[in-house]
């Protein structure tokens, strides 16, 4: 039987007086409205359309204010209060008669039904729901006794309580698991409450706590029993998080739909829908009034007494609808947006609702970054969060910083580094990483068989850029948001002042940040300093008061620690300081991000490639000598840790792989450069103490700067860094392409005045930085090369610079100066040789060579390096030979035992590797040694200098073609880099550039390695087997012919100065003066001798006072009475 109107009416009050859930409801939408009403005047405005770009963000519409409904019709009886919508509107334009019309009573009457008509089937579309005049199986369908109310107030324009009472009907449906949206399934299903589940099936929900994924694109993954079977008859019940998802998405697309159905009737023009047009954005501002304030009463859980929830732990664990949704891009960002505004009328309502996003984000953050692929979902979630605004402001951003875990109370400082790395709010963020020891599921999965595909690796390193861009933009909405800045500004400097030990040598990994954690932070402060204008930044921020890095425990440019203490306290007192700007802020902090984040980050890498490489070795040793403990009581022990090297080589070699690509990245490299360009902006302009103006250009020769007191108070790691990431660089992956003129020629200005840097390793790692430039080093780098050496300051003061650190290197104060002055010069001597090519600097070379003095202290110290490291070369060389015969005769390697044997190979190995090392710096300064005598002879043979050179060219002659040449005869001579043919060849070309009568005298004054028959032995072996050409062999013999004959000469004069007095004799050497000098503390020297020990060292080899050249007077009245002792002597044995 058919239900009258009364009936039903009845019916559905009798419904609503025994539900407490509905009337809880309604009061709570009572009390929203109430707060809504009381924030804001106006009426609704509509929008256009609903955008569903994370990036755009629409003005959220106008509010209305909330006052009790005024009816249009005074006859109807009143609805008890359970029963009535909760929020309506005021009556509007919409409410009034269109009294103006010129039709007919009877026309006006259609047309007004027909508007009706159809505004209340776009209204039912709107709302998804099916009418009692048309059904579609895409929509809903409702109670018909809340539809007749409901229709109610549609026909008296109460739309407020018309949505209010819709709203209300189908969440409750939704919560009790007899409603689901099935517009987007496309199946069938007659469209009723409890049709549409007959195909879902029953899923059983873990709690979070047990998840361990988290899917790409989605929200936590939820683990299903696939054992439960489909419910394929009666509707099955959803877990409660699954319905308010439901309600919520149900919302958010009334809220969508109308704002469509306004944007498609805004474009009519027939005239008989204008007042629809009119009336139609109203009715929207209305609907989606009410579906904001009932998606913030869902999102706060007031519905939560429909569902019927066996287990309330379910509540606690449930993650935010609003959030589940926007994982499935479900949430257009001007709904999100109007949502906020709607929620920041009342400031607990925000905070609950998005706090609770922001705690589900921070959970499934945790959750990806141990993942074997790259999950970045609720990363994009949050940038989305955070860059929508709302009236001028970015709310979330605030909240962010308000967060309780933003930036937590550290405990100890021992953990503080790793608390803020690990706890924070921002941390897990930071924290996504493809490196071995943050994420080993990804390099277990992706590095079965130790190797990727560089293909691979560049496609993971483009989505860490990405993700890295991602954090970018969420940090600049935190600063750019003045609400939040400080606090995050405070945050950044946080995580640099806990992780200052990062830097240190064996530092402990456990209490620190890790690399991935410092790359993502270092990347995202580059990015934000990309583009600062470095005129804009205040140069003594390190000694700001309010400076957010502290530098007071760093070693000093040129300042000591008492020194710069002392400037310090002056430079605060005097100085007029102004508040740092936030460019200022960001550039310094993104340099020491820097210096925590790069650095320590290749040192590792560094520290893991030489681990790998040590066991490496140690398998090949015991591999190598297999046979020997094979069938030994150490078999077994020899076999385990065997095993246990090979294990951990193939673990440091995923290690290594994952490293390759988060550090070894083109991208991050490069971005560091460009960077680090800035940074030697900086100091150039420090150094000749200017205001930064655009790019710099010299304008003092480098020997005559004076550095500002600002730049010697510089922490030493400004340049140190710099040096040591080029370095890698080049080694690594290829930077050339971002060094610039800037780099250039902050590296030549530091090098070419080394007096600006207190430590002289600094000015060496510079000088490496041009080693490892050079084409003969890295093939890929010629360009780069041909950039510095065409500079204008290594054409005009490079040379002279070199020259002078070769000699300055001598003595460095460090307990390693003696090796290590040979590794420096060696660099310098290759630099040399790539100089002697270019005519410019040939020509530089020559030039630096007749100034006098600085040339010959350069031609000293060689000739030193040369004489000590080809003694070690061929003492090493024998020592292999001797245990190489050995080895090859079987009775006397068998007469050994296996400890001796072991011991003798332990020996070899170690004697060739320092041969190797030996040889490899004795080439090149021999190489030096032959190409500048070609054009360059007169400071060779000076007095100080030409005795010392010919003895050593003289025994190095010796011992390769004298009667014990054999013994530096070993196998495989390659493999140590010793090419005797080769030397044997450069020292008779040496000979031949020097040849003449000086040199001839000083070849015959070597009285301990000069023999003629030696010399002449020399020059038949090297005529025959061809090592030069049988010109040059004759003038060699002419040479030593001549010398000879000097020999003999000097034989028979050392008899005749035998019977000097011994105050005509030299007190050091005991040979007779020549040209005689008083020393300041009047002691009586030869000239030469003198000399020569001044070249080595600038004090009084009597008292060891200080001593220069310019200090010795000549003895004028000595050298005539040695002079007519000679001739009286002479004259007498004639006689």
């Amino acid at each position: 039987m058919e239900l009258t109107p009364e009936e039903i009416r009845a019916r559905r009050l009798r419904k609503l007086e025994t539900s407490s859930t509905a009337t809880a409801v309604v009061t709570a939408v009572d009390q929203l409205a109430a707060t809504s009403g009381s924030a804001g005047d106006g009426k609704e405005a509509g929008e256009e359309g609903c955008s569903t770009k994370s990036g755009d963000t629409p003005k959220p519409p106008l509010e209305s204010p909330t006052k009790p409904a005024v009816e249009s019709s005074s006859d109807k009886p009143p609805k008890p209060a359970a029963a009535v919508a909760t929020v309506v509107v005021e009556p509007t334009k919409m409410d009034q008669e269109d009294d103006s019309s010129s039709k007919s009573p009877e026309d006006r009457a259609r047309d007004e039904a027909a508007t009706r008509e159809e505004l209340q089937q776009i209204v039912f579309r709107i709302m998804n729901i099916n009418s009692q005049i048309r059904y579609s199986e895409a929509r809903f369908s409702v109670d018909p006794a809340v539809l007749e109310s409901a229709l109610e107030a549609l026909e008296g324009r109460r739309y407020r309580e018309f949505c209010a009472e819709i709203i209300t009907e189908v969440v409750k449906e939704f919560y009790e698991g007899r409603l689901i949206d099935s517009s987007g399934g496309g199946g069938g299903g007659s469209g009723g409450l409890s049709d549409s589940w007959s195909s879902i099936p029953s899923k059983k929900v873990k709690p979070i706590e047990e998840i361990e994924e988290v899917l790409e694109g989605g929200s936590t993954a939820m683990e299903i029993d696939d054992t439960t079977p489909l419910c394929s008859s009666k509707p099955s019940m959803k877990a409660f998080s699954s319905n308010r998802v439901a309600a919520l998405d149900y919302l958010i697309n009334c809220y969508c739909r109308a704002n469509d159905e306004v944007y498609s009737y805004t474009k009519i023009k027939k005239s008989k829908k204008m007042y629809l047009v009119e009336i139609l954005p109203d009715v929207a501002a209305v609907i989606r009034q009410q579906a904001l304030k009932y998606a913030i009463l869902l999102t706060k859980n007031r519905f939560q007494n429909f569902a019927q929830i066996d287990d309330p732990a379910k509540l606690i664990l449930e993650k935010s609808p609003l959030l589940t949704l926007m994982y499935e891009n479900k949430v257009p960002s001007d709904f999100l947006a109007s949502l906020m505004a709607e929620a920041r009328k009342q400031e607990s309502d925000f905070d609950e609702i998005f706090t609770i996003v922001l705690d589900d984000l921070y959970v499934d953050m945790q959750n990806a970054i141990c993942n074997e692929n790259i999950i970045g979902d609720p990363l994009n979630r949050l940038k989305e969060l955070v860059e929508i605004k709302v009236e001028n402001t970015n709310p979330i951003c605030k909240l962010i910083v308000k967060h309780v875990v933003f930036l937590p109370r550290l405990t100890l400082d021992k953990y503080a580094a790793r608390e803020i790395s690990k706890v924070s709010f921002l941390a897990p963020f930071l924290s996504l990483s493809v490196l071995l020891d943050e994420n080993p599921k990804f390099a277990t999965h992706h590095f079965l068989d130790n190797a990727c595909d560089r293909t691979l690796s560049a496609s993971f390193q483009t989505l860490l850029g990405n993700t890295r861009k991602v954090l970018h933009q969420i940090f600049l909405s935190l600063l750019t948001n003045l609400d939040s800045r400080q606090e995050v500004l405070k945050y950044v400097s946080e995580i640099l002042r806990t992780n200052h030990k990062r830097i240190q040598y064996n530092a402990d990994d456990r209490f620190l940040a890790k690399d991935g954690f410092m790359l993502n932070f270092m990347s995202i402060l580059q990015l934000l300093s990309l583009k600062i204008n470095m005129s804009r930044i205040d140069p003594f921020y390190p000694h700001h008061p309010e400076a957010l890095i502290d530098i007071e425990d760093e070693t000093k440019l040129k300042c000591s620690s008492q020194e710069y203490t002392d400037w310090l306290e002056t430079t605060r007192a005097n100085r007029k300081w102004e508040t740092p700007k936030f460019v200022t802020h960001c550039w310094f902090l993104t340099l020491h991000a820097h210096h925590l984040g790069i650095i320590p980050a290749i040192q590792r890498y560094n520290k893991l490639l030489r681990a790998t490489k040590e066991l490496q070795r140690m398998v090949d040793e015991l591999n190598n000598s297999k046979a020997q403990w094979e069938n030994t009581p150490l078999a077994r022990r020899n076999k385990q840790v065997r095993d246990r090297c090979v294990n951990q080589i193939s673990k440091l070699s995923k290690a290594k792989l994952s490293c390759d690509i988060a550090i070894v990245d083109p991208n991050v490299l490069g971005a560091c450069t460009q960077f680090y360009s800035s940074v030697c902006e900086y100091m150039l302009y420090q150094i000749e103490n200017r205001p930064i103006e655009g790019l710099f250009v010299n304008k003092h020769p480098p020997m005559s700067l004076v550095p500002s007191e600002n730049f010697c108070a510089l922490p030493e790691w400004y340049i140190e860094d710099i040096a040591d990431f080029i370095l890698f660089c080049m080694q690594h992956s290829s930077i050339t392409d971002y060094v610039d003129n800037s780099i250039i020629t902050w590296i030549l200005t530091l090098v070419c005045a080394p007096h600006l840097i207190k430590n002289p390793y600094i000015t060496a790692k510079l000088i490496e930085v041009l080693f490892v430039t050079s084409p003969t080093i890295q093939t890929s780098s010629q360009r780069l090369y041909l950039q510095i050496i065409n500079h204008e300051l290594a054409q005009t003061a490079l040379v002279s610079a070199l020259m002078k650190f070769y000699t300055d290197i001598e003595t460095t104060g460090q307990s390693t100066e003696f090796y290590d002055k040979f590794t420096i010069r060696y660099h310098i001597s290759h630099l040399f040789k790539g100089l002697w090519d270019s005519v410019v600097h040939r020509q530089a070379i020559v030039n630096e060579s007749k100034i006098g003095k600085q040339f010959v202290k350069f031609v000293n110290f060689f000739l030193n390096d040369t004489t000590y490291l080809l003694d070690e070369c061929l003492e090493y060389l024998k020592r292999i030979h001797e245990t190489q015969v050995l080895m090859m005769d079987d009775a006397a390697w068998g007469e050994l035992g296996t400890e001796a044997q072991s011991s003798r190979q332990r020996q070899l190995v170690q004697d060739e590797r320092q041969c190797r090392s030996y040889l490899t710096l004795a080439r090149e300064t021999v190489d030096m040694f032959h190409y500048l005598t070609i054009d360059i002879k007169e400071p060779f043979l000076r007095p100080e200098l030409i005795d010392r050179l010919s003895s050593m060219l003289n025994y190095n002659l010796q011992q390769l073609c004298g009667p014990k040449c054999n013994d530096l005869r070993v196998r495989n001579p390659m493999k140590y880099g010793w090419e005797p043919r080769r030397l044997l060849g450069q020292l008779i070309d040496i000979y031949l550039h020097l040849s003449c009568d000086e040199f001839a005298a000083a070849l015959a004054a070597d009285e301990r390695s000069f023999e003629k028959n030696l010399f002449e032995d020399a020059a038949n072996r090297v005529e025959r087997i061809g090592i030069r050409t049988p010109m040059e062999v004759e003038e060699f013999r002419k040479l030593i012919h001549q010398a000879s004959e000097i020999f003999i000469q000097n034989q028979q004069n050392a008899d005749e100065f035998a019977e000097a007095p011994d105050d005509f004799k030299d007190p050091l050497m005991d040979t007779l003066m020549i040209d005689p000098v008083i020393l300041p503390s009047g002691t009586v020297m030869d000239r030469s001798i003198i000399t020569r020990h001044l070249l080595n060292s600038s004090t009084d080899p009597f008292n060891r006072q200080p001593l220069t050249e310019d200090m010795l007077k000549p003895d004028t009245e000595l050298k005539h009475r040695i002079e007519q002792w000679i001739k009286d002597y002479r004259a007498k044995k004639k006689q």
